[in-house]
């Protein structure tokens, strides 16, 4: 019987259920296996990754964990901060390609936040996580490359930096965004930009007095480094109303959306696009079917005492605390207004 090899960080309990793949080999399902994560699992399972070079995947380890964080390569989109360079790339040394590498001066390294990663996690739940920070990643450099020319200067009014106390205090921040014509629309659209790219209306439909269908051409410069747009490409937003508020958000929505797209389709494990939407959908749901049952016959009942017995240990672990502030008293009332909720509560400390 050959059995796929597990990872490292992965444990199999005793007598645990096998189930057989198409190419007749075995493999033990994960919801059957223990995890005992390190800094070097971990990295392991990083390295059988691949994406974008502009976005290495790092592992670190710190007092509270490991945990993972995904990095940026690319040009400063704030050009007036000034960091110290500290290259991993000296002069003369060479790429994996055998090229030079020459420095860039119009590039910069910046990190995203890190995301922690407990030892127990399932391997799968990590490539999960790397998926993820990678997706939130781009996401936050789309938002940053969304510029509108708007009193006198170049703004990025959807990034994720503004100044959360100036805006709740703000009384002028709810629209007041009046419903414009196809000409007043493409005037404002010639403020904005995406990178390299405007945008320039094709097609305004109202359906049904309820919706209206607009459709966008990218007009994309051939410096661009966008990987998700082309030029001449289509863009369709449904939008509630005719507003060019609504055309910026809705817009923005589109452009994280094939963000996310691209990240599905090019996001490999083992080789593998795990998450593509090329995946039969059926075929899934069929190795899903035929695992999550396995430990129902009689001849695994000690081996299904024991396995339920460590996942509660494990849901144990990740259940909250709670104290005696103002806070925690809240999160108390919400839940108490639910009746009768299964689970583990949070404890009190």
């Amino acid at each position: 019987m050959k059995i796929i090899q597990l990872f490292n960080g992965e444990f199999s309990a005793e007598n645990a259920p096998k189930a057989q793949l198409d190419n007749g080999s075995f493999c033990i399902p994960q919801h059957y296996l223990k995890y005992r994560h390190t800094l070097a699992s971990v990295e392991e399972l990083i390295l059988k990754i691949s994406y974008c070079d502009r976005y290495p995947i790092f592992v670190s380890e710190d007092n509270q964990g490991i945990y993972i964080q995904v990095g940026i390569i690319g040009a400063d989109n704030y050009k007036g901060n000034h960091y110290e360079s500290r290259s991993i790339l000296h002069n003369n040394q060479r790429l994996s390609n055998g090229v030079s590498a020459v420095k860039d001066k119009n590039l910069k390294i910046m990190y995203g936040r890190k995301w922690r990663v407990e030892p127990k996690l399932p391997s799968a739940e990590i490539i999960q996580t790397a998926f993820l920070a990678i997706k939130k990643v781009r996401e936050h450099e789309v938002r940053e490359l969304f510029r509108l020319k708007a009193f006198n200067k170049t703004t990025t009014p959807l990034n994720c930096h503004h100044d959360v106390t100036m805006l709740i205090n703000t009384q002028e921040i709810r629209s007041k965004d009046t419903e414009i014509s196809w000409l007043e629309l493409q005037q404002e659209l010639d403020n904005l930009r995406y990178e390299k790219a405007n945008f320039q209306v094709m097609n305004i439909e109202n359906r049904h007095e309820k919706y209206w269908i607009l459709e966008l051409k990218v007009c994309l410069e051939p410096s661009s480094h966008l990987d998700e747009i082309e030029h001449d490409q289509l863009i369709v937003l449904i939008i509630n109303k005719l507003t060019f508020n609504d055309v910026c958000y809705q817009l923005m929505a589109e452009l994280i959306r094939l963000s996310d797209r691209h990240v599905d389709e090019n996001f490999m494990f083992s080789r593998v696009a795990r998450f593509s939407q090329e995946n039969d959908i059926k075929a899934i749901a069929k190795i899903s079917a035929n695992t999550r049952e396995l430990h129902k016959s009689a001849e695994k009942s000690d081996f299904e005492k024991d396995w339920r017995k460590e996942n509660y240990q494990v849901d144990l672990a990740r259940v909250p605390q709670l104290n005696t502030s103002v806070f925690s008293e809240r999160i108390r009332n919400i839940l108490n207004s639910f009746n009768g909720i299964e689970g583990i509560l949070p404890d009190n400390t």
